[in-house]
Parts: C-alpha cells; sequence; structure tokens
C-alpha cells in the first residue's frame, strides 16, 4: 500500500521526465561524438596545405579548399542560430521523427555528396582566411562553444520544431545538421584534394 502511494506521488514527475524535450545521456553523447569527428576531418583536411593547394580551383563555378573551409566556418554560427531560433516557437509533443534511427539518416543524408545545394548568402565564402591556419583558428572557436553549449544544455531541444533544410527538424536535429554540415564540405575539399590538376 505504502509503495503505492509513493509511485502515485511520483507518477506525475516520471510522466514529465517522460515527455521531456531535453536530451538524453545517449543522445548527447552521439552528437558530441559526431561534433569531435567532424572537428577533427576538418581541420586534418586543410592542416599544411601550401597557398596554392589552398586557393587551387578545379573549375571556375568549383569552390578552392579556401573556400570549402570558409564555408564550413561560417555555417558554424549559422545553422547554430537556426537551432535557437528554433527554440522560439511553441513547444509541441516529442516528434515521431525524434528517434536514433531518424537522427542516424539525417547524419548520413546530409554527408551524402550526390546532390548539391546552393548555399544562403550569409555563408557565401569570399576569401576572409588568406591561410589554413586562420581558418583553423576560426573553426576551433566556433565549434568549441557549439561544444560548450551542447555539453551543459538542458534546453528541451527535441519538443521544438522547425523547418530544415529537407523538412521538419527538432533543435537536437539542427545540431546534429551543424557538425554533417561540416563533414559533408570536408569530403568536399578532399575531392578537391583528389583532382588530377592539383599541386603537389
Amino acid at each position: 500500500m505504502r509503495n503505492a502511494i509513493i509511485i502515485g506521488i511520483l507518477a506525475p514527475w516520471f510522466l514529465l521526465a517522460a515527455d521531456s524535450g531535453a536530451m538524453s545521456d545517449a543522445e548527447r553523447s552521439y552528437l558530441l561524438q559526431q561534433l569531435e569527428e567532424s572537428k577533427k576531418g576538418m581541420l586534418a583536411s586543410i592542416d599544411g596545405l601550401s597557398e596554392a593547394q589552398w586557393k587551387f580551383k578545379p573549375a571556375p563555378n568549383v569552390w578552392s579548399v579556401q573556400e570549402c573551409a570558409e564555408h564550413i566556418v561560417l555555417a558554424e554560427e549559422f545553422i547554430l542560430a537556426g537551432g535557437q531560433g528554433v527554440l522560439k516557437t511553441a513547444a509541441v509533443p516529442r516528434p515521431a521523427s525524434a528517434t536514433a534511427a531518424v537522427d542516424q539518416q539525417l547524419v548520413a543524408g546530409v554527408k551524402r555528396r550526390d546532390q548539391k545545394f546552393t548555399a544562403p548568402e550569409p555563408i557565401v565564402p569570399s576569401a576572409r582566411f588568406a591561410t589554413p591556419a586562420d581558418a583553423a583558428k576560426e573553426f576551433t572557436l566556433r565549434r568549441e562553444k557549439t561544444v560548450a553549449y551542447v555539453k551543459s544544455t538542458q534546453d528541451d531541444l527535441r519538443t521544438h520544431v522547425g523547418k530544415g533544410p529537407a523538412g521538419p527538424m527538432d533543435g537536437y536535429q539542427f545540431l546534429l545538421l551543424l557538425s554533417a554540415h561540416s563533414a559533408r564540405h570536408t569530403a568536399q575539399i578532399e575531392e578537391v584534394k583528389a583532382n588530377a590538376a592539383y599541386p603537389k
């Protein structure tokens, strides 16, 4: 009887916890892993490049490594701001799409290079970073801010939804998009470096 009373008292708390939009430990761990892997990949892709390698363009309408790297740097705060904007919308019940399987599909889909997109004007590169070291320094600073937020936030990321590049996304998925976007364009950097005319 006493246990039944305790359960009855705690039941509303259990329901609240189950409906919470905050990241679970597993979700936070997965996101941090993605952020760390994409950070390492991006920094490794531009490390030690010469000026010729940095600025080489495979074709007039194809971005150089310099342009790809700048796009990655600029997108860090741009996508993060998009996710923070979603948090200002009214909370909704946790979407059916807020699952590990859908999250992983999102990451894989963003990383795919078979579809090309036009970058929004605020993150179109314009040679802001003269050297790979300049880009690496700024990227590291911005990524550290993202990671610090992810490590500490208790925001209800999973119960706020907004329009994403391929449909509705919750706040957590915007952060996954941020990381996967870095990986996507790091792969683009590697495509440039694999070009037969790339300076050796």
